[in-house]
């Protein structure tokens, strides 16, 4: 992956113009960008070569200028040595959890749920996959209407 990545800013140096500034600070014109590349402290203005610690196209563009090998100055986590001294022990297997010791500390409680400010929501929220409602409002058609107040002759 590395080298992938460092083949693609090599491609990218075609387009960049080398500008001496100093014995080991560079400034590259990229386009309408200027970086300045500094060799003894392995960084560039674009940052992208602290960020991921493989040379920008800025610094290989610096590096074939003054004819650099461009691979020393990628980050030892990408070598193949670095790789092979992290996978060289094996990891050991766990029993299961039943087989644990216990604990001798209080278990693990939820947080104390505290009231947000404001008024709560008159409807409550329902779930995706909750169903709607199937009728609406009911209506009068078929419906035998009643009035609900007395009239003067009820009152006697």
């Amino acid at each position: 992956m590395a080298m992938e990545i460092l083949g693609e800013n090599a491609q990218r140096v075609a387009k960049c113009e080398v500008k001496f500034n100093g014995e080991t600070g560079y400034e590259i014109q990229d386009g309408p960008y200027k970086h300045v590349v500094d060799f003894r402290a392995y960084t560039c203005t674009c940052r992208s070569w602290q960020l991921k610690g493989i040379s920008c196209a800025h610094a290989i563009t610096a590096m074939h200028y003054k004819n650099y090998e461009v691979e020393p100055y990628v980050d030892h986590w990408y070598r193949k040595d670095t790789y092979l001294k992290a996978y060289s022990r094996f990891i050991q297997p766990l029993t299961s959890m039943n087989l644990w010791p216990t604990s001798t500390l209080p278990a693990i409680e939820p947080p104390v749920r505290t009231a947000m400010p404001g008024r709560p929501k008159k409807k409550r929220k329902k779930a995706a996959d909750e169903p709607k409602k199937k009728f609406g409002k009911g209506t009068r058609i078929g419906r035998q209407m009643r009035c609900s107040l007395k009239t003067k002759r009820d009152w006697n």
